[in-house]
């Protein structure tokens, strides 16, 4: 990312400024089902995530906000727990089946939060679509009257 006209020389910008996943985003079925996709299709190796995340966070070159607009510092100990590498073998490396709904436990909903957040601040252009459908009216079933 180049800087903006306040910070030419700067590694870090006030400005590049991230939203931290909320708890309605985690509620959202479609949601968790873009993140996950995104994460999949990144083709990391179960072993490699925390080390692959610990990196992108590191990089980013703005701020974690949460709803107030605080800047916020992320907790990476929430990957530091004995099965995170099955976690992530079992959440961002496998495609949820199709029509099946994500289901969000307890005891990742904070991983969840801090890799969402970090996938976010790193695939901006991925992250806006995340949990957004086109609203279609459109039936293909009933016939579109003409106006007279």
């Amino acid at each position: 990312m180049s800087g903006c006209s306040d910070c030419p020389f700067r590694l870090f910008c006030k400005q590049n400024r991230v939203p931290l996943v909320t708890d309605e985003e985690l509620g959202n079925a479609d949601f968790l089902n873009d993140v996950r996709h995104t994460a999949f299709g990144l083709r990391i190796d179960s072993a490699d995530w925390v080390d692959f995340v610990s990196d992108l966070y590191r990089d980013f070159s703005g701020c974690i906000v949460d709803q107030n607009d605080k800047e916020i510092l992320l907790d990476l100990e929430v990957f530091e727990v004995p099965s995170n590498r099955e976690w992530f073998r079992d959440w961002a490396n496998s495609p949820l089946p199709e029509g099946k709904v994500p289901r969000l436990r307890a005891e990742s909903r904070e991983r969840i939060r801090v890799l969402a957040t970090i996938l976010r601040a790193h695939f901006r252009n991925a992250a806006m679509l995340w949990g957004v459908r086109p609203a279609n009216d459109n039936n293909p079933d009933e016939e579109i009257e003409k106006e007279e």
